[in-house]
């Protein structure tokens, strides 16, 4: 059974970059039309809502429609008051379009939010793509999505520009019945083609819905956001980009008039002797290092200055803000691929800048430095914070997510879950010994993570590790955990400032004769390949990466045995068909080849899916570059496809990486949403989670941190095992904890 709905919609708001929400409020939105369809199989019974629709005269396995203008349809009203479910293709639009549109305009009874199904949310599971029209290539559907659709949109939907008086220009065809018949056609056909979807796709669990549904109330509910601060914040941007291209074209002795200017700016700094092959962040840091003039200095100084993307975040909150005050509909379901972790949608809160450890360090202020934000007054700030912490773009960026702020007589409560990845890997490593340090920490005794790991690979004890080998340990602890080797610890290193040749001489003095021997002949025969890392990193400093590796995995003997036994795992499954294949040594975790897809079952018995496994030959990373690619070394690999660039569906090899990863994040994105569901039935509305941390909005002098922290961590059944903890925080406006 499947009751399938589709609106089409009129409005002179840009959805894609207002988002939903601000669509739905606008006095002219509208819908146009819409179609639905409910089918039965033949040998299906009627279920109750079934038989109220067919009672009240709706038909069964035909597409019906609806006009704008005309009323309710009578069985229509009566299956959605009796609860009947209801399915679309991201279904948040239409259920917003119904409460907010239908409701309040045209009468039609409210739906329940249970009451909807996304199908888009349901492929993203499968790892297949969220537009209909790749899913329906991913899927091979016999009812594709209408090409021409775009077209009638661009006729009906939106307008194709505005007068001087901001009036909506619309198409000549606009109301055309024709036509509008026509866009009719093209809503059947995606109800046809959502409806072979939805009978093809494996539906979400009771368990997902409930995340799901949990999903949609939190996007409800939305952040308020300080738009008269963040309208000050783009004053003072303006005022202080315009100094900055004042300044650069004094510098430049008028040769580079903006910083936005790249190719001429990269001309100019040739032009001074200093070669640079682009002018992004690490290769202007990177020519910043070396001995160049102080004029070619501090123009890339003040380029780096001028393009900090902290103002186009603020933009966009303003942009979504509805009527409350809020930014809402920011979190999407499944949105982050394989692994089933959520993404941020309008305001990119899972990609919001780190702030810097000058800002980090000083622990300013936040009503002090949001009255000095709203002077929208540069020098006011530099005054205030002086010449470095005072830099206007660098303090906006610093302050991004405290332009989120919680409403009149309310606070952020919230907690963060510490090092839940480096506890997962531990886990299913069956590293005790890493538990137990994870357990010390949590009871405020022992070391640091990074420090214990440090004294590992320098077989010193903890209390002895310097500041240098706690970063050692930290790159190592980010970089190694999930299979990666020399090349993913040297580009660790490199975004952490590290130079590996420093640390050379202590760890070649600590390698025993067997070990030199093996990194030094390592390094030789992958020059000779034409290994980019080897080649890059030189002698020394490739050394040192490779003993670091070598002793990281020495200490995590079962975390690396945890790898080779997933991939292992994965070829067996893929090799006979439904068969569930335990992964030797990894607790509660199994692959399955059935239905197309690869499976791989989670502690928590949610499945990761892996569409259409094949074993075939592909190059290995380490196959020697100087060859012809068909004489390079090859090997078996597991193949399998899911979504990638532009959401088109394609065909990927797993290895070790890629496994482990994505049993490790899967978990996480599983204890979060277990932690999220235990904060809101203990009486914490949740208004934002972002990677492993939620927060709550209460009333003043409500909530409290421990029992929030407390309420986190309180574990589920099948990881009652595993170590959590998190921070917790209050707060008045959101920040980074």
């Amino acid at each position: 059974m499947s009751f399938i709905f589709d609106f089409e919609t009129r409005s002179t708001v840009n959805l894609f970059d207002r988002g939903v929400y601000v669509y739905v409020e606008h006095e002219l939105t509208d819908a146009l039309l819409a179609s639905f369809k409910l089918s039965k199989r033949e040998d299906e019974p009627l279920n109750r809502e079934e038989e109220i629709w067919a009672s009240h005269g709706g038909p069964i396995n035909a597409v019906c429609r609806w006009t704008n203008g005309e009323p309710m349809p009578a069985y229509l009203r009566a299956y959605v008051a009796a609860g009947g479910e209801i399915c679309a293709h991201n279904a948040a639009f239409e259920r917003l379009i119904w409460w907010h549109v239908m409701h309040t305009k045209h009468g039609w009874n409210k739906p329940k939010l249970e009451q909807f199904r996304c199908t888009a949310a349901t492929a993203a599971a499968m790892a297949l793509p969220r537009s209909l029209d790749k899913l329906g290539v991913a899927l091979n559907l016999k009812t594709k999505k209408d090409k021409a659709g775009s077209d009638l949109i661009r006729i009906h939907s939106v307008p194709q520009g505005f007068d001087i008086n901001g009036n909506p220009i619309w198409h000549r065809l606009y109301n055309d019945k024709e036509s509008l018949g026509r866009f009719h056609d093209y809503c059947d056909v995606d109800v046809l083609s959502e409806e072979e979807a939805h009978h093809r796709l494996v539906p979400l669990s009771d368990e997902e819905m409930e995340i799901y549904w949990l999903n949609e109330r939190i996007n409800d509910r939305g952040l308020r956001i300080d738009t008269a601060s963040a309208h000050c914040a783009i004053e003072l941007a303006e005022k202080t980009k315009a100094a900055i291209n004042k300044e650069l074209f004094h510098v430049t002795d008028g040769a580079v008039a903006s910083y936005t200017l790249t190719a001429r700016l990269k001309e100019w700094v040739h032009k001074q002797g200093v070669p640079i092959s682009a002018l992004d962040k690490d290769e202007v840091d990177a020519t910043m290092h070396r001995d160049i003039p102080d004029n070619v200095r501090r123009a890339l100084e003040l380029r780096i200055e001028g393009n900090k993307s902290s103002v186009d975040k603020i933009e966009a909150m303003l942009r979504s803000t509805t009527v409350d005050g809020t930014v809402k509909g920011v979190f999407m379901h499944h949105g982050a691929g394989q692994t089933g972790r959520f993404s941020a949608r309008i305001v990119q809160l899972h990609n919001m800048p780190r702030p810097r450890k000058i800002f980090e360090d000083a622990h300013p202020r936040l009503d002090v430095l949001f009255d000095a934000i709203r002077t929208s007054d540069p020098d006011y700030l530099k005054y205030l914070y002086g010449e470095e912490l005072g830099r206007p773009l660098h303090l906006l960026a610093d302050a991004v997510r405290s332009f989120i702020w919680a409403k009149p007589g309310y606070s952020f409560v919230g907690g963060d879950f510490s090092s839940i990845e480096g506890r997962l890997a531990a886990w299913f490593g069956r590293e005790e010994w890493k538990l137990e340090a994870f357990r010390k920490l949590d009871r405020g005794e022992g070391a640091g993570i990074y420090e214990t790991t440090a004294a590992s690979i320098y077989n010193i004890p903890v209390q002895g590790v310097s500041k240098q080998q706690r970063q050692v340990g930290k790159i190592a602890e980010l970089a190694l955990g999930f299979g990666g080797g020399a090349g993913a610890l040297a580009r660790m290193a490199h975004a952490s400032r590290l130079d590996l040749s420093t640390v050379y001489p202590n760890l070649w003095e600590l390698a025993d004769d067997d070990r030199r021997w093996k990194s030094d002949a390592r390094y030789e025969e992958n020059l000779k390949r034409g290994d980019a890392t080897a080649t890059d990193l030189g002698r020394e400093a490739y050394i040192a990466a490779v003993l670091i590796v070598q002793s990281w995995r020495d200490k995590h003997a079962g975390t690396a045995q945890a790898w080779r036994s997933l991939i292992n795992a994965a070829f067996e499954a893929t090799h006979n068909p439904n068969t569930v294949v335990q992964v030797t040594g990894v607790p509660h975790a199994a692959y399955i080849n059935a239905h197309g897809f690869l499976w791989l079952k989670l502690p928590s018995g949610r499945c990761l899916a892996y569409g259409m496994p094949e074993v075939r030959e592909i190059e290995v990373p380490w196959a020697d570059k100087t060859l012809e690619p068909a004489k390079r070394e090859k090997q078996p690999a597991v193949t399998v496809r899911g979504v990638g660039q532009n959401n088109q569906w394609l065909r990927y090899p797993l290895n070790l990486s890629i496994c482990y990863n994505n049993l490790v994040q899967g978990t996480a994105r599983d204890l979060l949403c277990h932690a999220m569901l235990e904060v809101e039935r203990g009486g914490y509305p949740v208004v934002l989670h972002c990677h492993d941390e939620i927060m709550a909005e209460v009333p003043n002098g409500t909530g409290d941190v421990d029992e929030f922290e407390n309420l986190m961590c309180k574990a589920p059944k099948w990881a009652e095992d595993l170590p959590l903890a998190a921070a917790g925080f209050m707060l008045k406006r959101y920040a980074k904890a």
